[in-house]
């Protein structure tokens, strides 16, 4: 069934004369200037079931009040506020105004899918197939014209086997969670084994976060063995991640590590990725992550800072065709930093306003400062973690640094702002330090003998080894083309463990969903996103799960078991289905998918490679059964907004609740998550199990990942679990529900 709006006809289900009656009411009612007459709305209402449209005129009589209503609907939360949540007056002003404005966003969503879907209809071929999740993605990313028409003949070219991003004949094995971190160290360790031995092979990385000193003293070792070593990272950023409060406190240790790499002895280069210059935003990021050694390439989604192996993400180690142009693309990267001047990475405008600027770090960037003021300190040498300014203080005086003289407060304050989990903000003599440390660093990359080192870089033979195609994503277009695919080529399951799961990404399985349904089929599909928060304290997840729930569709928060005091995510950019699995660096967000730097990559499952498929199913079934929480927000908004179903926004109402149930979920597994790295801490202090942790360490492991799987291995996995829902905070959470 179709609802015309205007010129486009939409789906009933989300736009028709009911839900216009409904809204044109509450519309009539609201007393704002710019308004349109009573009778207006109760004409806009009637034709809308006489003829199931809207017209032209009718779209403009509701934009016109959109309009007139932004300022009033902000006025009435705040005189609401004001009131002590107690004036019923403002109460039922406010309803009308959501009911409105809840009526005239579908009408938007709507028209904007119509279009996109005519849109993608036109550019596709005839044999392109189904297009809604085509048309989900376009309408809900708003891509232009020359975008959509450039994603389609991608997308077009995958389903007709002819794509140029397809490599066949390689040879692939997966690595997920616990396990990508001990596969980095095996490389790396391989890698100086093999130059000791007289047989030295290359050794290329590139990293958006380079800064843990076990992989930065694997590669510096490699180097000194004998092996020819090219690196590319990201240098940090110096722009705010929202208004003028600049927060630099991981830039330090990324400049840090390009100094060790590069004072390393034996044949090494580092390039950093001149960011504006290549992406054209300061804020963007280069946020690839790969190591390859001789023929092998690993590239996955998981980063090579502290904390990063005892994250959940996925990858894939590719020998054949696909390893050949991943380091293409790598040495391409390296050609365009090589000689990168200061500006070109950080950007002009960031370092011309520098020391006027309001610039801050906390302890880890004051002590990465502080440390290369006449170091650094050799490849492999770990700092220090301080939580208080006086123990930085006497950290920077064995330097012979004085640390007060780098911040412009007092050390009172200083100790205050940090209890607070505040930064600290620099003086114009820490400035000055933080813009000599990028001289040195910076400056270190384009030496004479690193610029001729990176000019250097031998490819892989690319020879046929295995059976397993495998496509590549280098190009925002191409990215796009193999999350959709992942999707769209998927009959049975569709498994998602994701750091980032936009509203975006949502829609488009929701319209896979829907395709299905359509043909008389149905699919699994399941998600489990990461609870972290961006620094505002907002979740980039929300929106998108709450589509979920709209459409019926599992979803789950991820609920992970700690080591210790740090924090685990969800860092995977995984798409996991019947027919392949889609991994890499490409968070599912505009910026991910558009704006930064990525790779990533589409393993296709088949008889040669099933094992990969069910290892990867395994790993996902355990994180949805013990490692995650689902607390459907629409089911408890309606159960806790009961009292008002017969109010006119009672589904207002309840969508407006669930941004208290999931801050309450969110906050709930933060205090469960603390419960378990206190219980594996304390777990870990029995003598068998230490001595457990320490092979695990010596075998590869990161140290949290070791503690966490010495500890099942000590209780058995199903005790294990059981024991974790016995603890307090588990328990709270689950009384939720």
């Amino acid at each position: 069934m179709s609802f015309t709006v205007g010129n486009n006809k939409v789906d009933s289900r989300y736009v028709n004369a009911d839900l216009v009656r409904k809204w044109a009411d509450s519309a009539k009612r609201i007393e704002v200037e710019g308004n349109a007459s009573p009778d207006s709305w109760d004409k806009l209402a009637k034709g809308a079931a006489k003829n199931d449209a809207l017209s032209q005129s009718d779209v403009d009589q509701i934009t016109n009040l959109g309009k007139a209503c932004f300022k009033y609907h902000k006025q009435l939360h705040a005189d609401f506020k004001a009131s002590g949540y107690k004036d019923m007056a403002i109460k039922d002003k406010l309803a009308d105004v959501h009911v409105f404005t809840t009526g005239s966003d579908a009408v938007k969503k709507a028209v904007a899918r119509s279009q996109a879907e005519i849109a993608v209809a036109a550019a596709a071929p005839a044999s392109f197939g189904p297009t809604g999740v085509v048309a989900a993605y376009a309408a809900a990313a708003r891509l232009a014209d020359e975008d959509l028409k450039a994603l389609v003949d991608s997308v077009a070219s995958m389903r007709a086997g002819k794509s140029e991003l397809v490599f066949a004949g390689n040879k692939i094995q997966g690595f997920h969670i616990e396990e990508i971190w001990p596969q980095m160290i095996r490389m790396l360790d391989k890698a100086a084994e093999s130059a000791r031995a007289g047989k030295p092979t290359e050794v290329n990385a590139q990293y958006y976060e380079l800064t843990n000193q076990q992989i930065v003293g694997k590669l510096a070792a490699a180097a000194e063995a004998g092996n020819k070593v090219r690196v590319n990272v990201d240098a940090g950023r110096l722009v705010a991640y929202k208004g003028s409060h600049v927060v630099i406190d991981e830039v330090p240790d990324k400049l840090r590590s390009i100094l060790q790499l590069n004072n390393t002895k034996g044949d090494i280069a580092v390039s950093a990725y001149p960011v504006p210059k290549q992406l054209g935003d300061p804020g963007n990021l280069m946020h690839r992550k790969g190591l390859r050694v001789g023929e092998e390439f690993l590239l996955s989604g998981m980063n090579a800072n502290e904390g990063s192996g005892e994250n959940v993400d996925a990858g894939y180690v590719i020998q054949g065709p696909a390893a050949k142009k991943l380091v293409s693309n790598f040495a391409r990267d390296v050609q365009q930093s090589t000689g990168a001047s200061n500006e070109e990475i950080y950007g002009e405008k960031p370092l011309a306003g520098f020391m006027d600027g309001d610039i801050n770090m906390g302890t880890r960037g004051l002590v990465g400062l502080i440390d290369c003021a006449k170091g650094p300190g050799k490849a492999g040498t770990s700092l220090p973690q301080f939580k208080t300014f006086a123990e930085v203080q006497e950290f920077a005086s064995s330097k012979g640094v004085d640390a007060a003289a780098l911040i412009d407060c007092k050390p009172a304050q200083a100790e205050e702002l940090l209890s607070k989990g505040e930064h600290l903000p620099l003086s114009k003599e820490g400035k000055q330090a933080f813009l000599d440390l990028v001289d040195r660093a910076l400056g270190s990359c384009r030496s004479k003998e690193n610029v001729a080192r990176l000019q250097d870089i031998s490819i892989p033979s690319g020879k046929a080894v295995g059976k397993a195609d495998v496509a590549l994503a280098d190009f925002p277009t191409d990215r796009e083309t193999l999350m959709i695919t992942a999707i769209q080529e998927a009959e049975k399951f569709i498994y998602i463990p994701a750091f980032v799961m936009t509203g975006t990404i949502a829609e488009m399985l929701v319209a896979k969903k829907e395709e299905m349904e359509a043909a008389g089929k149905t699919i699994d599909i399941r998600v489990i996103a990461d609870p972290g928060v961006y620094p505002d304290g907002g979740t980039p997840n929300e929106a998108g799960m709450e589509r979920l729930e709209d459409a019926g569709i599992p979803c789950r928060w991820a609920n992970l078991p700690r080591s210790g005091w740090h924090d685990r995510k969800i860092h995977a950019k995984e798409i996991l289905t019947d027919k392949g699995e889609f991994f890499g660096s490409t968070n599912f967000s505009k910026k991910g998918l558009r704006e930064n730097w990525e790779h990533s990559g589409y393993v296709k499952f088949d008889e040669s490679n099933r094992d990969e498929q069910e290892h990867s199913v395994q790993q996902f079934n355990n994180l949805w059964e013990n490692e995650s929480f689902e607390l459907n927000s629409l089911e408890r908004g309606k159960k806790l907004k009961n009292r008002d179903k017969d109010r006119i926004d009672y589904a207002e109402l309840v969508d407006e609740s669930r941004y208290g149930t999931t801050r309450d979920i969110i906050g709930g597994i933060e205090k469960a998550e603390i419960d378990t790295g206190n219980f594996t801490s304390e777990q870990a202090k029995d003598p068998k199990t230490a001595a457990r942790v320490a092979e695990l360490e010596k075998a590869g492991y990161d140290e949290g990942s070791a503690v966490i799987l010495a500890v099942q291995e000590k209780l058995g996995k199903a005790e294990f679990y059981k024991a974790l829902d016995q603890l307090p905070a588990r328990k709270e959470l689950h009384q939720l529900h």
